[in-house]
């Protein structure tokens, strides 16, 4: 029972085409069987053999073109109660067909398509009663109508009805078990971007309180070097106001165990790339142009950027290497983080905490397969 259920399975999971080649190897199969047992004439019997194939050629068509699968198979199917009783009567492989494109009209085909798909098989069913002559009294259209055209046709809209609804609860599931996890994710990720920049903010006040207190000892002597100075303490205070202002935004969860550690910055990503080496991961590192100042803070970010790159290249993606790009242009710093793993989000929280600082994120499958994560973070932002 585990076995069939299984092969079950597997067949479910296979691509609709591949499925409905299947399907059909498995009709043509058996009919052929069927036919081997027929007690007729060899010509009848090839003749019903071809009829077959056509038939099977129909089912192996029945979701890319239903209307023409109906029409080939009972084209094939009158053409086959013309070969007389004994091939009409003594298969019943063949009828099983007409029930399958009947069946795939109803579970494929929505509003004005299905109208004509049902128009259509009423009147196939009907002029293949018009042309057995065997068929003689309207019982038979009426048969032919119910059990050819309708009973298959309500039993394919009640399976792809089921089937719709399942994977819009399976959807709904899987939403609300993502959505606590990623609300969870955020606020975690906005607790840490508090923590960093209270940090930012409390060196840039002890560099303000140190120069400005070395700024008035020069005051009298060397009054040039103090007004340099006391510019440096103006710079550094506007630092660390447009730093407390991207606090303010920020919701923070309140920790008093919350570890404020020296952060590391961008000039940090060798020691980055050199670990994750160390780790499994063969990474690439190249620097373009001449290395700028950042803010305190956009120089966290962008070394968390090529971090989680790098974290998801070997936690999730399955890389097998990486190449990290780390470019000063004009005005900003660019970050790149090519890897040859499997295509993912970007890490959670990393475009928010971008976004914080004026910055853009994107991510992108490059045409040789793997993840691309591009940063773009300003040299300087409105305090």
């Amino acid at each position: 029972m585990r076995a069939l259920t299984s092969s079950g399975a597997r067949v479910q999971a296979l691509p609709p085409g591949r499925a409905d080649l299947l399907l059909a190897g498995a009709f043509l199969f058996e009919t052929q069987v069927e036919l081997s047992f027929l007690d007729a004439s060899t010509g009848t019997v090839l003749a019903a053999r071809g009829l077959v194939l056509a038939m099977a050629l129909g089912v192996a068509a029945r979701r890319r073109a239903p209307l023409v699968a109906a029409a080939v198979v009972f084209a094939a199917l009158t053409g086959l109660e013309q070969l007389g009783d004994q091939a009409n009567t003594s298969l019943v492989g063949p009828f099983a067909s007409a029930f399958i494109v009947s069946y795939s009209i109803g579970a494929n085909l929505e509003g004005r398509g299905l109208a004509v798909g049902v128009g259509w098989l009423v009147a196939l069913v009907t002029a293949m009663a018009a042309l057995d002559p065997t068929s003689g009294d309207a019982l038979n259209l009426i048969w032919g109508w119910l059990v050819i055209v309708a009973a298959p046709v309500l039993a394919g809209r009640l399976l792809r009805d089921r089937a719709r609804l399942a994977r819009a609860l399976r959807d709904a599931a899987t939403e609300e078990d993502a959505e606590p996890w990623a609300e969870q994710a955020v606020a975690e990720e906005r607790t840490r971007i508090a923590a960093e920049l209270h940090d930012v903010v409390a060196r840039a006040l002890r560099r303000m309180v140190v120069d400005a207190d070395g700024a008035a000892g020069l005051v009298a002597d060397e009054p040039a070097r103090a007004a340099r100075d006391f510019a440096a303490v103006e710079q550094t205070g506007r630092d660390a106001l447009a730093e407390i202002r991207r606090l303010l935004g920020v919701l923070r969860r309140e920790d008093d165990e919350l570890a404020l550690a020296p952060q590391p910055t961008l000039a940090h990503v060798t020691d980055l790339v050199r670990r994750a080496r160390a780790a499994g991961l063969p990474v690439a590192l190249h620097v373009e142009g001449d290395a700028e100042a950042l803010p305190a803070g956009a120089d966290l970010t962008a070394y968390r950027v090529v971090q989680e790159a790098l974290a998801g290249a070997m936690r999730e993606g399955g890389a097998a290497g990486a190449a990290v790009t780390v470019r000063y242009a004009a005005d900003a710093v660019e970050l790149e983080v090519v890897d040859d793993g499997s295509s993912r989000p970007a890490p959670m929280g990393i475009a928010e905490r971008v976004a914080l600082y004026g910055g853009e994120l994107s991510t992108a499958s490059p045409r040789g397969g793997g993840q691309a994560l591009r940063a773009r973070l300003p040299f300087r932002s409105a305090a």
